[in-house]
């Protein structure tokens, strides 16, 4: 007998054996079927209220065997249609791409809104570029209708041709299209910049359509509370975004879908391989297309006008000349091949040369037109025998005016000047043998010839008239200048010319010279004309005036 006591409930746990599955102990009046509903085993006789039953194993059901059948290729389509398919799956990565970059923000809404429409993300002419580098295809405005006509087509029959009515009205136009809405494309008119000239166009606005459910979104508020003031916008919009970019590989399927039922609807495509001996010539040019006619244009939003001010002011001219109900044929109409073809004049060709040459030539004809605008020349007048006359410009006879009027102030001015240096003189100034002279600012001397004119005149016409009186009478007044500063000075023969007052004579001189009968006749003072004339005084200064004005 053993040393571990054994219990009736080990005795019949000991007798139970284990599973091959699991090694688990088996229950005592267990199904002993080694069958798994998940895991099929190899075929053994099965006991069926004690009928053994044969079971074949291809009859089991496998976990390889797919659940449904696999789908075989999808059915061929034309070129053009696949290049269409090529452009909508570029768009589709545009706008995801765009969305990732500059993720968009939910307008306000309830929280019973189903459906939500984020008009604008983006614009024809900005993933323009991205959706041909993406595709490899050319996208242009009628690529984007054909995309918009698929968006909107059901996908099951052909759209029947619009008939009007005989009771329309003819002279009145179509409501025109604002919005393409289709299998969750947007398509609105909006206005832009362009990338390439960076002026404002108008261009087609592309957006999306979203699924909500019922209290997705939420708003999002200041306080953290629901309701009430501070609302920051709507929360939840990026599992909304999400759902919606990953249903592109749906929305491609549906493209694709709705492009072979057109092929269907148009007897079906069958692709022809060109052999090398069968290549395209101009004969046979017709043999290699498609049967299968292209996707119709859906109408687009209508954009604004893009002319410019000018071009109608011009249209606003040409129409006005012509009456309310007058119409006139056009002078000739020989070599016209399409009315609306604008035929531009032929552009005159370039020169062609170096750099040197071009401006050399350049610079012949700007000497030949200012010599055209110019009066005949000297030797030719003498030549001719005709007078020389002088062709002013406006610039010429505008500073003609400014110097004459100058000079008609310019006597003024002297007298202005020789009062200030004229000062009579001390007696301590007489005694001596050296006499001092006498400079006078610039500044100051033009603020005293401003004050003292008879009309008035600014400061720097001052400044100018005492450098043109520097610049005629140069022995009457000299400018210079001295630690940056203009001083005039007057030269010491004329300075230092006073003539003696009537009362303030010498009564010995007085009496020499006073006219007496048989007396010698004596001089004149130092007053005289001749005298003020050979010191240089101001008879000399109006002489030389006069004598500059007449020359003008």
């Amino acid at each position: 007998m053993s040393g571990v006591s054994v219990t009736p409930r080990k005795r019949t746990a000991a007798a139970a054996p284990l599973t091959p599955e699991t090694g688990r102990k088996r229950k005592a009046g267990a199904s002993s079927s080694p069958m798994s509903p998940l895991t099929p085993l190899p075929p053994s006789p099965l006991v069926y209220r004690g009928r053994r039953l044969d079971v074949d194993a291809e009859a089991l059901p496998t976990t390889s065997s797919p659940s449904r059948t696999p789908k075989g290729p999808p059915a061929p389509i034309p070129p053009h249609l696949q290049a269409l398919l090529s452009l909508h799956h570029g768009l589709n990565v545009a706008l995801s791409l765009h969305i990732a970059t500059h993720p968009p923000i939910l307008p306000p809404h309830s929280s019973t809104t189903t459906q939500l429409q984020l008009l604008n993300l983006t614009n024809y002419a900005a993933i323009k570029d991205t959706v041909e580098r993406t595709s490899g295809r050319r996208f242009g405005t009628q690529e984007l209708a054909r995309l918009a006509w698929l968006w909107t087509w059901d996908g099951e029959s052909l759209p029947a041709e619009s008939s009007t009515k005989a009771d329309d009205n003819p002279f009145i136009d179509a409501a025109p299209v604002t919005q393409v809405a289709g299998l969750s494309y947007l398509i609105t008119p909006t206005r832009t910049l362009d990338p390439v000239t960076g002026r404002r166009i108008q261009s087609h606005g592309i957006g999306i359509e979203l699924e909500l459910q019922p209290g997705e979104t939420r708003q999002l508020l200041l306080n953290g509370a629901e309701g009430g003031l501070g609302n920051m916008g709507q929360g939840g919009g990026v599992r909304v975004i999400g759902r919606w970019n990953a249903g592109a590989e749906l929305r491609e399927e549906a493209v694709r879908k709705r492009l072979e039922q057109w092929v269907e609807l148009h007897g079906g495509y069958t692709p022809t391989e060109v052999q090398n001996d069968q290549l395209a010539t101009p004969t046979t040019r017709d043999s290699g297309r498609s049967t299968i006619p292209p996707i119709p244009l859906h109408p687009l939003p209508k954009l604004g006008p893009a002319v410019s001010a000018g071009s109608l002011f011009t249209l606003a001219s040409n129409t006005s000349d012509s009456g309310p109900g007058l119409t006139s044929l056009p002078k000739s109409t020989s070599g016209l091949s399409d009315p609306f073809e604008m035929k531009t004049p032929p552009k005159k060709p370039a020169a062609k040369g170096t750099l040197d040459e071009r401006r050399q030539a350049m610079l012949e004809r700007v000497k030949a037109r200012f010599s055209a605008n110019k009066g005949p020349t000297l030797a030719a007048a003498i030549k001719s025998g005709a007078a020389v006359i002088h062709h002013k410009s406006t610039a010429e006879k505008q500073e003609e005016l400014k110097r004459r009027s100058t000079l008609s102030r310019l006597e003024s001015v002297a007298e202005g000047v020789w009062m200030m240096f004229s000062g009579p003189p001390t007696a301590s100034l007489t005694s001596t043998p050296r006499q001092r002279r006498k400079a006078i600012l610039m500044s100051e001397m033009s603020e005293m010839i401003v004050k003292s004119s008879k009309t008035p005149i600014s400061e720097a016409e001052a400044q100018t008239s005492l450098l043109m009186l520097c610049d005629l009478c140069p022995f009457f007044l000299i400018c210079k200048t001295v630690a940056r500063r203009e001083w005039l000075e007057m030269p010491m023969q004329v300075a230092s010319f006073h003539p003696q007052s009537p009362g303030s004579a010498d009564p010995v001189a007085a009496l020499l010279s006073s006219p007496t009968t048989g007396s010698p006749r004596t001089l004149a003072g130092p007053a005289s004309p001749g005298r003020v004339r050979k010191t240089g005084g101001l008879r000399e200064v109006r002489e030389r005036i006069r004598r500059e004005l007449g020359q003008w």
